[in-house]
């Protein structure tokens, strides 16, 4: 798939942890792709915030899908609950991955080691 697409979530989606395939499927476009993608996020203690983000991988953590990207807004990578995603557009600007991303440093294995400045946005 290539090109925009959009994903927005309903009310009833966010009680029922569900994640939509329309959802899956904006996100990896995103990444496959790798196309710049805006975010709406719904942080637990920030509210919520619209995002420019590039998206890099989906992971898990504690037990929950993340959305690993580089934030436009923060200059770094970030972790971001599929769960608190209010709504994905994926635009058709690209972007070039940087060298220094290692989806290992991010998983939820005990075999890995989380990089000390990393900060998950749900904090």
């Amino acid at each position: 798939m290539n090109g925009t697409s959009t994903y927005n979530r309903s009310p009833v989606q966010r009680k029922q942890m569900h994640y939509s395939p329309n959802l899956l499927s904006t996100v990896n476009n995103a990444i496959d792709n790798r196309l710049v993608a805006i975010i709406e996020y719904d942080s637990k203690d920030k509210g919520v915030s619209t995002r420019e983000i590039e998206p890099m991988a989906l992971v898990y953590k504690d037990r929950r899908r993340n959305l690993v990207a580089w934030c436009r807004l923060r200059g770094d990578y970030r972790s971001f609950r599929l769960d608190r995603l209010n709504m994905i557009k994926v635009k058709l600007e690209e972007f070039v991955r940087k060298e220094n991303f290692k989806v290992e440093e991010y998983q939820d294995d005990v075999s890995s080691h989380y990089s000390d400045d990393f900060e998950e946005e749900d904090h």
